[in-house]
């Protein structure tokens, strides 16, 4: 009978112990992806994330006005801003929250205001129903960007 030898056991303890953390959540992303991970919006499903110069998540939920609740560590939301009346979104919301995991981070909420656009956008990420929620009104698409100081810093 084939034994094993002491580095390949000492192999697959190490492998093992990798994807148990890796399970387990230890050690995934930078700290902007592993907060932006941490973000929910009450109502709303995810259905695409992005990474350039921050973390991007699209959601989709029911129509609605204004912001819907959106929860992570230490966050604040504030309501207004900047005009972005020229773009296919709308600015809802900003706010900073610290986790000690991942320091300060910047979240900004928009909402995507034209429906073929925001349709366009998602493109694959939505099924057939949605996309036809999307366009009639029923739902809409929500945009967070977040970034943490510590890639804001590099």
């Amino acid at each position: 009978m084939f034994s094993p030898s002491v580095p390949r056991r000492a192999l697959l303890a190490v492998t093992s112990t990798l994807m148990a953390a890796t399970v387990a959540g230890c050690g995934d992303g930078n700290e902007t992806q592993r907060y932006a991970d941490r973000v929910r919006v009450e109502g709303f499903a995810l259905v695409r994330t992005t990474y350039s110069n921050g973390e991007g998540r699209s959601y989709l939920g029911p129509a609605g006005e204004g912001t819907p609740p959106v929860t992570a560590p230490g966050l604040t939301l504030t309501s207004g801003g900047i005009d972005t009346s020229y773009l296919f979104y709308d600015y809802l919301a900003t706010g900073r929250g610290t986790d000690s995991d991942t320091g300060t981070c910047s979240v900004t909420v928009y909402e995507i205001r034209d429906r073929a656009k925001a349709v366009d956008y998602l493109d694959d990420d939505l099924n057939s129903s949605q996309q036809r929620a999307v366009r009639d009104g029923t739902s809409r698409i929500l945009h967070l960007d977040v970034l943490c100081d510590a890639q804001a810093d590099t």
